[in-house]
């Protein structure tokens, strides 16, 4: 066909005009950019699979992730911070687990980079089970419950907690070439008690002049008690804080830093019994991707999960369910497991994440093998 000079050029209009129109229907969308990538198909891991010795990790982990590359796993969620509070990575602020006496995280990332593999880096955030480091000299920074009994866990109500906890990841993403940041523990306790928030001197003062509300003369700890609606809201809102303060802090890290979070699987009761508000935080645009934990052999409560967690997400982050392969409430079957991604693939999601490497043996990873 032959095309005179005018015809050329409104020809060329019209496809720029097209390809304008097409990235601005695709931004009206409401769908983040990344969801036109490959589907997520992660796993979390913990250094102590591969071995504390450097020798033995140097030999496991390129024969792990060589098997995970066959299998169609392209994100790795690589623990850095344990809820004992030891890190796995060279660190001026926190404590290295002892048992590693060498940088573990900078062995695993030059690895997972070769392979062009995404790394998420895995901190436990609140938890400090060991009191260690600057928690130690810091004991009012953990939760005293009720009865004013220290909780082994840092409490997100008070401002240098945050900024603690911020500054160990902050240190990470400034010392090693990661894209992401994960967040698991991202909340108040749940045990023994839902919920477990704290009434140390500082908190109840801090909610006070929030409020006005003396918690202490408050005398029905309930849901039919507004004064105790506005206590749960008030953590829960310390916990977004964070988020916010976090997200904050990754702008100056010189490059992108995404957010990625492990959350409790229903929204609703997360928001109220351990502060977690991961719709909140998806619409407020501080989270680039969430994983609720969907751990389940019960198909139709999988479904009904995920299916919730989709319309809790609306489309604002990538929503990943994560499938539990061997944990305290499933140990679940490859066919088990291929059904679970089929269902999240019919039901939207951005891809998956198994929990964990430690029970994604050979049979798991052949299944994989042969999905789509």
């Amino acid at each position: 066909m032959i095309m005179t000079r005018r015809g050329v050029l409104i020809l060329f209009l019209f496809l720029c005009v097209g390809g304008l129109w097409a990235g601005a229907q695709g931004g009206r969308s409401g769908q983040p950019a990344a969801q036109a990538a490959a589907p997520v198909r992660g796993v979390w891991l913990h250094p102590g699979f591969f071995g504390a010795a450097r020798d033995a990790a140097a030999v496991k982990i390129p024969a792990v992730l060589d098997a995970y590359v066959k299998a169609g796993i392209n994100s790795l969620f690589m623990l850095v911070k344990n809820t004992t509070g030891h890190v796995y990575f060279q660190t001026q602020i926190g404590v290295p687990d002892p048992a590693f006496n060498y940088d573990f995280f900078d062995l695993f990332l030059t690895e997972a980079r070769k392979r062009k593999l995404t790394v998420h880096a895995w901190f436990c955030v609140f938890p400090e089970g060991a009191v260690l480091g600057q928690v130690r000299e810091h004991p009012e920074w953990l939760i005293r419950d009720k009865e004013r009994r220290f909780v082994a866990t840092a409490n997100p109500a008070l401002p240098a907690v945050r900024q603690y906890e911020i500054s160990l990841m902050l240190e990470l993403v400034r010392r090693y070439p990661v894209d992401w940041v994960h967040l698991d523990y991202i909340r108040y306790p749940c045990d023994p008690i839902e919920p477990n928030f704290s009434f140390d001197g500082e908190t109840l003062r801090l909610f006070k002049d929030s409020s006005g509300v003396d918690l202490m003369q408050v005398k029905a700890h309930d849901s039919g008690n507004l004064f105790w609606n506005a206590w749960l809201e008030w953590n829960r809102d310390q916990v977004t804080r964070f988020m916010r303060e976090l997200k904050e802090g990754l702008a100056s890290a010189g490059r992108p830093v995404r957010v990625s979070a492990a959350v409790f699987p229903d929204a609703v009761n997360a928001a109220v019994l351990i502060g977690q508000d991961w719709p909140r935080w998806a619409a407020d645009g501080l989270v680039d991707m969430l994983c609720p934990m969907i751990y389940t052999n019960h198909l139709e409560f999988f479904k009904r999960a995920v299916g919730r967690a989709m319309e809790a997400a609306k489309g604002r982050c990538l929503l990943c369910p994560g499938i539990g392969i061997g944990t305290s409430h499933n140990q679940n079957t490859p066919e088990g497991m291929a059904e679970q991604m089929r269902i999240s693939r019919e039901l939207g999601a951005a891809g998956v994440v198994f929990f964990s490497g430690s029970s994604l043996g050979e049979p798991f990873l052949e299944r994989l093998g042969k999905l789509d």
